[in-house]
């Protein structure tokens, strides 16, 4: 019976991510896995249940990895999938492990139980193999007003909260006394209170402000394969070039494109660096785009400023590079395994010393792919100075799973975060622009070409 309901609470809280999205069923999800764990009679039966819980809730969260990633590695990604679902549920277990190691009870069991949950959310992102997929906070994301607690307490105390209560009702199962049900009376109080407090803190979206920010985000879509084929540069270059003269119509400040728009060397490339010059100094705007970049033996994946005159005038390097998407993980090891597949003979370094990227005069934030999803990476990129942050990214990888929903939702935590404007641009979407209160306030429908133009408030 144990298994059985921790099994429940694993695809309970899968359901309250994308797609799905019933947020509401993250606040009683782990309900049954939190009772189950004050029925079992010793560590083994513990990690049993820790064990199942993982497995189904990993499972079904990261279920994209063989939907989208499929095409591309064949079936080894059902074994990259088992293997990624099982060294998360690693981290159950180390919540399981602490939780019989405390062995707390009374009013102090959901204080504890959170405390224990998002320490173990937290630990699971550090390191070069740190991921967030699946952190509870993100699926509170509809309920704005609550949310805005984020800008002091992270997503991290988004998750606290959540189980907090959760924990708080199973206290009430399992010792009914009148000061377990005050408790979680007063937490109920409590999260009200927080809610009355983002409700205060949301103001009306500004109208007719000036001096203002334009800039055109060009989302091109187009398809992975097709990005990967080296025949297609030219072409897809030409579908950036004319969605980039498209856009200057609108007389936009800066110009967008997403992550490796172009998958070539671009400052290096004989044939697009001059053409590329040409639409700036023709536009005569300013172009802000993903590359490829090598320098100095080394190659990035970068974000380039290019000025009105055709002049490279700024970059960023990716710093949080994917693990086996980017670069190898122990190479020595694994390459002689997995030279065969042909794709990774080369890697991408990490950014280092990165110098502030300014277009336009105006100091930016800027992030590549899945940097969002982590919150104290992106909270050292934000200064006092940044006028905005801007997160290019590729999830065209990822087709029509969930990842560029759960991408959208990292933005909304992080614009919180940060009391700044967070601007997306993805080359199949979900490109938009998300206010300081997480409010999206323009939306490009994903997987199309559209070119999404809208200002902001200069700093």
């Amino acid at each position: 019976m144990n298994i059985i309901l921790s099994v429940l609470s694993g695809i309970l809280l899968s359901l309250s991510f994308p797609k799905a999205n019933l947020f509401w069923l993250a606040w009683v999800a782990l309900v049954p896995l939190l009772i189950a764990l004050t029925k079992v009679k010793n560590l083994k039966e513990s990690l049993w249940c820790g064990l199942f819980f993982g497995l189904f809730f990993f499972g079904l969260d990261l279920f994209w990895v063989i939907t989208a990633l499929l095409r591309f590695a064949g079936w080894w990604v059902l074994l990259g999938w088992g293997v990624f679902t099982l060294f998360q549920t690693l981290f159950i277990l180390l919540f399981i492990l602490l939780l019989r190691l405390v062995k707390v009870s009374g009013v102090a069991y959901p204080v504890i139980v959170a405390a224990l949950w998002t320490f173990v959310e937290w630990f699971r992102a550090l390191g070069p193999f740190g991921f967030t997929s699946g952190d509870i906070g993100y699926t509170q994301v509809s309920l704005l007003p609550l949310i805005q607690i984020a800008s002091l307490i992270s997503v991290y105390g988004i998750t606290f909260l959540v189980v907090l209560f959760n924990a708080a009702v199973v206290n009430l199962f399992k010792e009914p006394r009148r000061s377990v049900a005050g408790s979680l009376t007063l937490i109920t109080f409590i999260l009200l209170v927080i809610y009355a407090y983002g409700v205060y803190q949301m103001p009306a979206p500004p109208k007719n402000v000036v001096p203002t920010i334009k800039l055109s985000l060009v989302q091109a879509n187009i398809d992975q394969m097709e990005k990967l084929d080296a025949t297609k540069v030219m072409p897809i270059f030409a579908v950036h070039e004319k969605m980039t003269r498209l856009a200057a119509r609108a007389m936009p400040d800066i110009i967008v494109w997403p992550e490796t728009a172009i998958f070539s060397y671009v400052l290096r490339d004989a044939r697009l660096f001059p053409r590329l010059k040409v639409l700036c100094q023709e536009t005569k705007t300013w172009l802000v785009f993903g590359t490829p970049h090598y320098t100095q033996g080394k190659a990035y994946n970068s974000i380039v400023a290019m000025s009105p005159a055709g002049e490279v005038v700024a970059h960023y390097n990716k710093e949080k590079l994917v693990p086996f998407g980017e670069y190898l993980p122990f190479r020595p090891i694994l390459y002689p395994l997995l030279k065969k597949v042909g794709y990774y003979d080369a890697e991408f370094s990490p950014g280092k010393n990165q110098q502030p990227f300014i277009a336009n005069d105006l100091t930016i934030a800027g992030a590549i792919c899945f940097e969002s999803v982590f919150p104290g990476l992106m909270r050292s990129k934000v200064s006092q100075k940044s006028a905005f942050i801007l997160l290019v990214t590729n999830d065209a990888w990822f087709n029509k799973s969930s990842v560029p929903y759960y991408h959208l939702n990292a933005g909304i935590l992080r614009a919180i975060e940060n009391r700044r404007y967070f601007v997306q641009v993805g080359n199949s979407g979900l490109s938009a622009v998300i206010d300081p209160y997480g409010r999206v306030l323009s939306l490009a429908r994903p997987n199309q070409q559209e070119i999404l133009t809208f200002e902001i408030p200069r700093p």
